[in-house]
C-alpha cells in the first residue's frame, strides 16, 4: 500500500470516528482500532524488503547476525509499544499508556543486553582490563 493510501486510510478512518463518537463511543474506538489494524498490516507487509537490505548490509560489514536479530526486536518493540499507547491514550488511558511505555524502554532495554556485554567486553580487552 502506498503512502497515499495509508493517508488516505488514515484520514477516513479518523473522520469516521469521530463522526462516530457523539453517538457511541465504543463503536468509534473500534473504527479507530481496525483503521489502524489495516495500516499497521499494510507497512508488515511490505517490510520484508528492509529485512532483506539490512541483513545484506550486515553481511557486507561482517556484522554478527544476533546484532541483526537484537536491532529487529527493539524496533518491533517500539512499533508495538507505541501503537499500544496511542491506542490508550484514544481511549483515555493515560496511565494505562505511560505503564505500556515504561513496559516498552524495559524490554528493549532486556532486548540489548548481550549488545551491550559485547560492546563492554570489546573495551575491555581494549584497554587490557579484560582477562
Amino acid at each position: 500500500m502506498s503512502i497515499a493510501a495509508i493517508c488516505f486510510v488514515g484520514i477516513i478512518t479518523a473522520v469516521i470516528s469521530v463522526s462516530l463518537r457523539k453517538y457511541n463511543t465504543e463503536v468509534s474506538f473500534l473504527v479507530t482500532l481496525a483503521g489502524s489494524i489495516i495500516i499497521f498490516l499494510s507497512i508488515i507487509l511490505n517490510i520484508s524488503s528492509l529485512f532483506e537490505t539490512v541483513k545484506n548490509i550486515f553481511d557486507t560489514a561482517s556484522i554478527q547476525a544476533e546484532y541483526i536479530k537484537i536491532l529487529f526486536k527493539a524496533v518491533g518493540l517500539c512499533f508495538i509499544c507505541e501503537f499500544a499507547v496511542d491506542l490508550c491514550m484514544d481511549c483515555g488511558q493515560r496511565s494505562l499508556a505511560n505503564n505500556i511505555s515504561i513496559a516498552g524502554k524495559v524490554l528493549v532495554l532486556i532486548t540489548a543486553v548481550p549488545l551491550y556485554k559485547d560492546i563492554l567486553s570489546t573495551i575491555l580487552s581494549l584497554t587490557g582490563a579484560g582477562g
